[in-house]
């Protein structure tokens, strides 16, 4: 057990002098001389007191992610706390598994902080120039660059923190009066080549004499071009809205996205949007007879007005009982009938003009916030990605991983219809694509935090994991509730994967008496294994408030830093509550360093995807951000195979399958595969798709709900690198498939491909294909192959292949 009390700013006017001399400096890797605490390999770590409206601590804090950045050869450490000083419980676990060398609070007062019993440095300062004047002058005694931008154009810091970071460079500001005699000092102390000017700070004086080289750039695309010009490589993006310090719900997580972006040798791409997201509208049934030209409804019509800040408009939302096939039309010439051009009827994911903006509309009660019958969002997913695109071309091509930083209200998520499963869905996949085919090219993830002091908690967390690394958890994985069929691919790669957590884990909150049932707690103990592991799989019924019954949204335990997946249902959901309360926020503020889920109700089909993300991060290698990109690919191919439409169930397992977290955080895994996975190889125009060494078969945990089996055995199959296409059967079970996804890259283009032998039905393909496009002119042909029939209610296999071999024939 830790202990869960919160340390506080302390009075210790002897423990700290802020005019102790500094020590001899040391020669960094960059052209920059820095503070010896910067020296590879230390641990140094930053504090920012931060006020939760904006403040001068906001600038401050983007000054110190270089500073981190620099002290830590590239993995910062940088933590905002409480404005009062207040270090919480997580903060506290935190820095018992970082173990900091060094400490230095960021503060006006002449006070320091007891860390561990250790005090720390201050860095007096009452102002953001002040801050970045004190952090220069710890870190650097000199440097070759520095960044500038003003102290009021919190946009602007936001895009020079990461690129001052990338060039191990301070970042300093001025005022609308210019440099303050302490800022001027400094500069010249830097002994500086080049200044870096950001966002067009107004009352600079000539910056000639303080740099030989100065370079001005206006907004976000001007820095990507400038880092291209450079030879600069930049494969991760950070996507923040700058606005978010006011105008969203949960403030400030663009901190984090600053500080990701600066660990990851990446950019910030700003997108500031005055975001409406999810507006409401609630109509009501009209007495009598509804409006002329309402179309036929099987349900009662509601009727009710849309007003968005210009005119007002009616709208008639009609469908059949218990909200199904709703429909919405929007009376926009004021007629007072429904059946002018453009007026509808439109569904969930049609986008309308209203008052020169382009909405997306949601229809259904239960699909956001409270009752409404209407939603209007602003801006679609194609403006935001358009916008995305523009940086892309600056840049020179599309990065690896782009972070979404924020929740639906600061970076709106796409909002599509026709689910089938469910009508509206919220998804982030657009963002992971960037070109005309559907495959995706861009590893996603989005991160979301209860306030800005865990965001950016978070994002330290992720980016020195490799510093947090302990025996005590590092080499277990476990499992939860329903899931029990990963064991053996953890195993594989040298995870202890013993435990499986169940309802009997759970504490008693009120033990059973009298003939009544008793009632556990939703989350596991501190002492659960769960607590003290790197992956976690899950498995049960679910919602945003818990994963079920292992781990809910008002949790105390900390975690180490783990992985988490989850087939549950509406795990990922980020529009039902006012607050933005999320069962995610709670596990990454607790600990946890990535979760995927479902943001609505998962079906059978997700199995695909979750087998596949796996397989990215244990036998690959892969980031979070990579494998899930792996597994969108491996899922398209499917959907793809099966030309669905609207309503598909793997199309619609898709799209509210969705990452959290950084995408470009890798987790460590203990050894290479010890039974060798399947794979593809190819040799000249012969492609051989090779089984894995191993099968196992796994008798799987019946859910509760699958009555017919519940005093009977049933199995799935695995084995490494394949995943299974799973539907519900009549049967009424999970009926699976074994499959492996073929797939490799050339610059050529291919005429066909024929599969060279005929093995027996089901195995083998069936002899489709599909194209992906690269922007560097290459592309990835995939195709899905059957290795195995197994007969999951005895546990046998049928028939299996060793390898199949295909022959490509090039145009």
């Amino acid at each position: 057990m830790h202990r869960q009390t919160p340390a506080v700013l302390l009075l210790l006017a002897l423990s700290v002098s802020a005019e102790q001399p500094a020590p001899p400096p040391l020669l960094d890797r960059s052209t920059s001389h820095v503070h010896p605490s910067a020296r590879p390999g230390s641990r140094t770590l930053l504090l920012v007191p931060l006020p939760a409206e904006p403040s001068w601590q906001d600038l401050a804090f983007l000054a110190a992610v270089p500073a981190a950045t620099t002290a830590n050869d590239g993995a910062p450490a940088l933590v905002a706390i409480e404005a009062a000083g207040t270090l919480s419980p997580e903060v506290q676990d935190y820095i018992r598994r970082y173990r900091p060398e060094v400490t230095c609070l960021i503060a006006a007062a002449a006070h320091g902080l007891e860390v561990g019993g250790r005090p720390c440095t201050l860095l007096e300062a009452a102002s953001a120039e002040e801050a970045a004047c004190a952090l220069s002058a710890r870190f650097w005694t000199s440097s070759s660059a520095a960044l500038i931008c003003s102290d009021e154009n919190y946009e602007a810091a936001l895009l020079a923190a990461p690129l001052a970071a990338r060039l191990r460079a301070p970042l300093l500001f001025a005022s609308p009066k210019g440099f303050s005699p302490a800022t001027l000092q400094e500069l010249k102390r830097l002994q500086l080549k080049e200044l870096v000017v950001v966002g067009k700070p107004d009352g600079l004086p000539p910056l000639k004499p303080l740099a030989e080289r100065v370079a001005e750039l206006t907004g976000a695309r001007e820095v990507m071009a400038w880092t291209r010009q450079r030879g600069l490589k930049v494969s991760y993006l950070a996507a923040v809205n700058p606005l978010d310090r006011e105008k969203t719900i949960i403030r400030k997580l663009s901190l984090a996205g600053a500080l990701l972006a600066a660990g990851r040798e990446g950019l910030v791409a700003s997108l500031p949007f005055e975001v409406r997201w999810k507006i409401p509208f609630t109509g009501v049934e009209p007495k009598g007879e509804p409006p002329a030209g309402t179309p036929h409804s099987e349900a009662k019509p509601k009727v009710g007005r849309i007003a968005l800040g210009g005119p007002e408009r009616t709208f008639v939302v009609t469908g059949k009982p218990k909200e199904r096939d709703l429909r919405v039309s929007i009376d926009l010439n004021g007629d007072g009938r429904f059946t002018g051009a453009n007026e509808g009827p439109f569904m969930t994911g049609d986008v309308i003009e209203l008052d020169g903006r382009r909405y997306v509309i949601t229809l259904g009660t239960e699909n956001g916030v409270g009752k409404a019958d209407l939603r209007l969002t602003w801006p679609p997913v194609e403006e935001v990605t358009s916008g995305l695109h523009r940086f892309y071309e600056a840049l020179g091509s599309p990065p690896e991983h782009l972070c979404l930083v924020g929740f639906p209200d600061a970076v709106p998520q796409a909002i599509l219809g026709h689910g089938g499963v469910a009508q509206e869905m919220t998804s982030d996949l657009p963002f992971s694509n960037a070109d005309d085919d559907p495959f995706a090219e861009i590893g996603v993830a989005r991160v979301v935090a209860e306030n800005a002091w865990f965001a950016t908690l978070f994002a330290s967390r992720v980016l020195t994991y490799a510093s947090l690394l302990d025996p005590e958890w590092q080499d277990r994985a476990c499992q939860a509730r329903w899931e029990n069929t990963s064991r053996k691919q953890f195993e594989n790669v040298g995870f202890d994967a013993s435990f499986l957590h169940t309802t009997e884990h759970l504490k008693w909150l009120q033990p059973p008496a009298q003939g009544k049932k008793g009632k556990r707690a939703q989350t596991f103990g501190q002492d659960s294994p769960l607590a003290r592991c790197a992956a976690l799989t899950h498995m049960d019924h679910s919602w945003w408030h818990e994963l079920g019954h292992t781990f809910a949204w008002d949790a105390e335990v900390l975690l180490a830093p783990v992985v988490v997946e989850s087939g549950g249902c509406l795990t990922a959901v980020l529009d039902r509550e006012p607050d933005c309360r999320s069962v995610i926020a709670r596990l990454f503020r607790k600990g946890a360093v990535a979760f995927s889920g479902n943001s609505r109700p998962g079906c059978a089909p997700q199995e695909l995807q979750r087998m596949e993300f796996w397989n990215g991060v244990l036998l690959h290698g892969e980031t979070i951000g990579q494998a899930h990109r792996r597994s969108i690919n491996s899922a398209l191919v499917t959907v793809l195979d099966r030309k669905e439409g609207p309503g598909g169930a793997y199309g619609y397992q898709l799209r509210i399958r969705t990452q959290f977290g950084d995408p470009a955080f890798a987790m460590r895994v203990p050894s290479p595969p010890r039974s060798a996975p399947a794979r593809t190889t190819v040799d000249g125009e012969t492609v051989t798709v090779h089984a894995p060494a191993q099968w196992w078969p796994v008798k799987m945990v019946v859910p509760e709900d699958w009555k017919k089996w519940a005093d009977k055995d049933l199995y799935v199959l695995r084995g490494a690198g394949t995943y299974a296409l799973r539907e519900w059967c009549a049967e009424e079970y999970d009926r699976e498939e074994t499959y492996v996804t073929a797939e490799f890259t050339t610059r050529r283009r291919v005429g066909k491909i024929e599969q060279l032998q005929t093995p027996p039905a089901p195995l083998g393909w069936n002899g489709k294909y599909h194209a992906d496009e690269h922007a560097d002119g290459s592309r990835t042909y995939r195709w899905a192959v059957r290795l195995a029939d197994f007969d999951q209610k005895t546990g046998t296999m049928a028939r299996a292949l060793e390898r199949i071999a295909y022959r490509v024939t090039f145009e």
